[in-house]
């Protein structure tokens, strides 16, 4: 049997096995359920407050979670999808929504408490970098901030504060 013949004849008989959920993801389970987001926009003049509903889901066998966000007020659906890249020691979260925002985000962990996802976004017709930090206030409530800084050496500006209450 030939070299090319052999490496055939094995990669035949190589298997696929569907791996589990990282173990990772369950550093963000916090993010499961369904929530009552109660946001202020820093960015606003005056600063504009208001309600939303937020629900988060495991999808893709515990490899992602999905979170939907409405925003009745603004006739606005987001989605931010969340995983474990192992080869990175990171997570990676893509956002979109229906006004055409866009962001890839990304995080090593907690850190001092906090979990701190980082990256480009365009938003509104600017691109422009955001920082989301989540803190786990209790097992039913927590808190993201969101900051913007429109040039790598500026300072980070307060942009949003949202706090997501189970429901």
């Amino acid at each position: 049997m030939s070299v090319s013949e052999e490496k055939a004849a094995e990669s035949t008989e190589q298997q696929f096995v569907k791996p589990s959920a990282p173990e990772k993801m369950r550093d963000i389970d916090f993010l499961l359920g369904n929530f009552r987001a109660e946001w202020t926009n820093f960015t606003a003049d005056p600063a504009q407050k208001g309600t939303a509903a937020w629900n988060t889901v495991s999808t893709f066998g515990g490899h992602a979670y999905e979170m939907t966000q409405l925003v009745p007020e603004h006739d606005l659906t987001g989605r931010f999808v969340v995983q474990w890249v192992e080869r990175e020691s990171s997570f990676s979260g893509y956002y979109y929504d229906d006004w055409g925002n866009r962001t890839l985000l990304t995080t090593e962990g907690w850190q001092d408490g906090y979990l701190a996802f980082t990256g480009e976004c365009m938003g509104f017709g600017h691109w422009f970098m955001l920082k989301e930090r989540y803190e786990i206030i209790d097992e039913n409530h927590y808190l993201k901030c969101g900051f913007i800084k429109y040039e790598a050496e500026s300072d980070w500006i307060a942009a949003d504060e949202v706090h997501c209450y189970r429901v």
